[in-house]
């Protein structure tokens, strides 16, 4: 084996364990989540979770402006030195410095705009998260960069552990949307606790490097304002449209609907961009890459997707309560179309890790000119499931988009992309029409109580899970078990269990 050969392994088999790592914190964290939120939503009334989604979005919103794209460029800069780590630092704090103040000078115009005074408070608090959070020990950045998706894990798990922790006891004692600030806020303090406990680098303040980081990071800004505007609009339509209680339930529906691009597609996207950028040492093609990370990634997402829109109606009278039930509608809709997402945000990882961030510019610009007619426009029609319609509509344009861009410079065809996706999109389209006929998908429960929601979930999950497991070993095959993401799963499988 080359030497270039060698060094492809490697890069492959650690993005592939980085992968793991990345997904398995994704999945304790979101559990962990899930945990809170079932007893959050016992406790709170949706219009507590409303006006947290307004004002997040709009410091999310405010955090964009003041990005400055600083751990992407040191991600993909080849032999960053002391200067450019500490310029990056410096850049981080003063990012923080300027959001706070975004915040502190907006908040009383959003709160007016929403006709909301109790935002202003809950801005003002949440403004000292985004200044605890500028002074994170920039060396932590070391942990994308060699790959080492362990220690992100410890990191973030904790962090949330005690987010949780605080929030839950919180609304216990309080029983109002403070509950709701106050674990973040403590999360945050943890977070950068860590990161100078397991980063042994000790930043300084310096902005002698800028000028290496400006370039790429102008872009990564601009890529990092598009993305908080275009998803952080659907909150503010409704917001606006529908008032704060619609927020809270379309906030709350639209985190269960994508629950599955959440958890699988977006961590393996942080593992894919240092594959991808280590790859610009190397012959190897992504092409390669992407075909396998859209091939296992749509083995486990489309029937995921699929599977929570079926079991909507008994999963949120069981787990929610009867004052959620309008979260249905967009929890129906939002899952399945949300699955679309992982061929733009796996392109998207692409070209950002080899410098085509300007590209990712103006396909989320386009994306957001499309989006916002198209929310306003479903909404005023359709109301709080329109605002799912239109964001669903918006996404599929959005995938037709990016393929077009991305796979000419990959070099991977359309008829690849369809060659690797066709199994799992037959599987799961087999598993709905398997459950519809028996009244076990998109229809209430026949037994309202506890126990009759627990065995209608229990046979609407066991009885899909197997057609779609069926269904996909049958047609792999009848083609003839070809290399694919198939046994790309079966190879990690078998590893494992060797290992234990």
């Amino acid at each position: 084996m080359s030497t270039d050969e060698s060094g492809r392994g490697s890069i492959a088999s650690r993005t592939a364990k980085g992968a793991g790592w990345v997904i398995a914190w994704r999945l304790a964290t979101r559990n962990i989540g899930l945990l809170s939120t079932l007893i959050l939503v016992r406790l709170l009334d949706p219009t507590d979770f409303g006006l947290i989604a307004l004002a997040t979005g709009f410091i999310a919103a405010a955090e964009a402006l003041s990005s400055v794209g600083v751990a992407d460029a040191l991600i993909r800069e080849r032999k960053p030195d002391r200067a450019m780590y500490d310029t990056a630092f410096t850049l981080s704090v003063l990012r923080g410095l300027l959001t706070a103040a975004l915040i502190l000078g907006f908040a009383v115009p959003v709160a007016s705009f929403f006709s909301e005074d109790r935002l202003v408070p809950i801005m003002l608090a949440l403004s000292i998260g985004m200044i605890i959070t500028s002074f994170e020990n920039i060396g932590i950045i070391d942990f994308r960069r060699d790959l080492a998706f362990h220690k992100e894990f410890q990191l973030q798990v904790w962090s949330r552990l005690a987010s949780v922790a605080t929030t839950i006891t919180m609304a216990f004692i309080l029983r109002d949307y403070w509950a709701l600030i106050a674990g973040p806020l403590v999360g945050r303090v943890i977070r950068v606790i860590l990161s100078y406990v397991m980063s042994p680098y000790r930043p300084g303040f310096t902005l002698t490097a800028w000028r290496q980081l400006a370039g790429f990071s102008l872009w990564t800004w601009g890529v990092a304002v598009l993305v908080q505007a275009r998803d952080r609009s659907d909150h503010a339509i409704v917001g606006r449209i529908l008032g704060t209680d619609a927020v809270g339930t379309y906030a709350v529906g639209h985190e269960i609907g994508t629950l599955t691009t959440t958890e699988l597609v977006e961590p393996l996207n942080r593992a894919l961009f240092s594959g991808f950028a280590s790859l610009q040492d190397t012959a190897q093609k992504p092409g390669t890459m992407y075909l396998a990370a859209i091939g296992v990634s749509a083995i486990a997402v489309l029937p995921a997707g699929v599977g929570i829109s079926m079991i909507a109606h008994p999963l949120v009278h069981l787990i929610l309560g009867a004052q959620w039930i309008g979260v249905i509608g967009v929890i129906e809709i939002i899952s399945v179309v949300s699955t679309l997402s992982m061929l733009t945000s796996i392109g998207g990882a692409y070209l950002t890790a080899t410098g085509g961030v300007h590209t990712t510019f103006w396909l989320l610009l386009q994306s957001f000119v499309i989006r916002v007619p198209l929310m306003i426009a479903c909404i005023t029609q359709w109301g709080l499931v329109g605002a799912a319609i239109g964001a669903g509509l918006s996404l599929a344009i959005d995938q037709c988009v990016s393929l077009w861009v991305v796979l000419p410079r990959i070099e991977v065809r359309a008829r690849q992309v369809v060659a690797t996706l066709w199994r799992p999109v037959i599987a799961s389209a087999a598993m709905a029409a398997a459950l519809l006929p028996a009244d076990l998908a998109w229809t209430p429960s026949p037994d309202p109580t506890t126990m009759g929601l627990i065995l209608d979930l229990g046979t609407r999950s066991l009885t899909g899970a197997a057609v779609y497991l069926i269904t996909m070993t049958a047609l792999w095959f009848l083609v003839g078990r070809p290399n694919g993401a198939e046994r790309h799963i079966l190879t990690m499988i078998r590893k494992r269990l060797r290992r234990t």
